[in-house]
């Protein structure tokens, strides 16, 4: 199967539609195996909303495939991949299943995801952020949609506060702090300029700006001293602009419906672009999409897409067929689309997109237009070292020791370099 190769977000929307393969797609009323009818087992995690949208566009694609069947899992974030390897470890993987990225490359070259590449078509996705599903050369996994890590202002605050929108195109991280400060200086002790963020993400653009890429290979590639700046970042936020430790771990123990612009406590936050739509909603606000600040003199603000999550089919499904037609719906089927929204993040089918656009919710819009405005500066990540998935809880665990003054940023640093670096391989 030949992928079509394509850099960006807008020249994907421009190309026209390529003819979906006979083999791969799906709307047959078949299994695609001649077999006859059969079951097949899904698996995600979220919200439930998450569940009532996905099991809609599961309805959709068992009325166009009589003789297959889909059997939902659900579960919540916590329990998921706990569920998971157990199950696969006794032998009875979900045929379908989400993963993301921290846990892909684990997953891949342990042998437990078929080959995508030969299961699903692959002609109109967006070839870039494609590529984040590739373990060691192999196809292993369809990202679901697009995101990326930006800045969300709650509009409303800083029009209280008497300040204006920032320029994201030339804003630095003192521009970002002097922000945070002078809303929260001018807004109360009820309203803060900001919520401090542990979020990997942060950290990799963090270090991108550096010059630091924050993996390479099967180890870290970010620098201890970049990583203690970027925890003292958090103490002088606490200082100013902040919640204090306590209310700020509080804080980021809840979901975005709890956060400070969700609930018209605070201006600023560092969000995916997919809960644009929940913080605007919650806030009953207009909320900013804004690049992320930079150090002075960097190349790069270091921001990329994200591959929400990923479908994935088990390597010991007897049903791979049926699962890839599942998937195939999924990522290329203008109605799956409309169905789940930007949900798993923007569709990356660009036929699919050009579709639905119009039809997206407003928030939708407004993520779909700043990702296109800022595309040349969007990478997509490759897949990540084993391991990967315990990094975000430890960067969290020594950001709060930190925090709580308990370690300094130094010693945090040093201390997460030699844990990640004794458990990635």
């Amino acid at each position: 199967m030949s992928f079509r190769r394509q850099k960006t977000w807008p020249v994907l929307l421009m190309a026209g539609a390529l003819t979906l393969t006979a083999a791969c797609s799906g709307g047959d009323g078949g299994s695609g195996s001649g077999d006859g009818p059969v079951t097949i087992e899904f698996r995600w995690w979220g919200s439930d909303e998450r569940h009532e949208l996905t099991q809609k566009a599961v309805d959709a694609f068992e009325a166009e495939h009589e003789d297959i069947k889909v059997k939902v899992q659900t579960f919540e974030w916590a329990s998921y991949y706990d569920q998971l390897t157990t199950t696969m470890a006794s032998g009875d993987a979900p045929d379908v299943f989400a993963v993301e990225i921290r846990r892909l490359g684990e997953l891949g070259r342990a042998g437990q995801l078929a080959d995508m590449g030969e299961l699903v078509d692959t002609g109109d996705l967006n070839a870039e952020l494609l590529n984040s599903g590739e373990v060691d050369g192999v196809l292993r996994a369809v990202p679901t949609g697009a995101n990326t890590f930006s800045v969300m202002v709650n509009t409303a605050i800083l029009a209280d506060a008497g300040v204006e929108l920032p320029d994201d195109s030339t804003w630095t991280w003192d521009d970002y702090h002097a922000l945070a400060a002078e809303i929260s200086e001018k807004t109360g002790s009820d309203v803060y300029g900001t919520q401090i963020n542990f979020n990997d993400a942060y950290l990799r653009m963090f270090a991108a700006q550096r010059g630091e890429e924050f993996y390479e290979d099967a180890a870290l590639g970010v620098s201890a001293e970049t990583v203690a700046d970027w925890y003292q970042t958090h103490l002088d936020l606490l200082e100013n602009g902040a919640p204090s430790a306590d209310l700020s771990t509080e804080i980021g123990s809840t979901g975005v419906e709890q956060s400070l612009i969700a609930t018209n406590t605070g201006a600023m936050g560092m969000w995916w672009s997919n809960q644009l739509g929940v913080l605007t909603s919650s806030s009953g606000e207009e909320v900013a999409m804004l690049q992320m600040p930079r150090e002075p003199g960097a190349d790069t603000n270091g921001m990329f897409l994200q591959p929400t999550m990923h479908w994935t089919v088990s390597e010991r499904s007897d049903a791979k067929e049926a699962a890839a037609e599942l998937v195939d719906f999924l990522v290329n089927d203008p109605e799956a689309a409309a169905i789940l929204g930007s949900d798993r993040g923007l569709p990356m089918n660009s036929t699919v997109l050009a579709e639905i656009r119009d039809e997206l919710p407003e928030a939708d819009q407004e993520s779909l237009a700043f990702i296109e405005e800022n595309s040349e500066e969007l990478t997509a990540p490759k897949v990540y070292p084993n391991g990967a998935g315990e990094v975000p809880a430890m960067l969290q665990r020594y950001g709060e020791e930190v925090i709580f003054g308990r370690m300094t940023p130094q010693e945090a640093a040093e201390a997460f370099i030699d844990e990640a670096g004794s458990t990635l391989s």
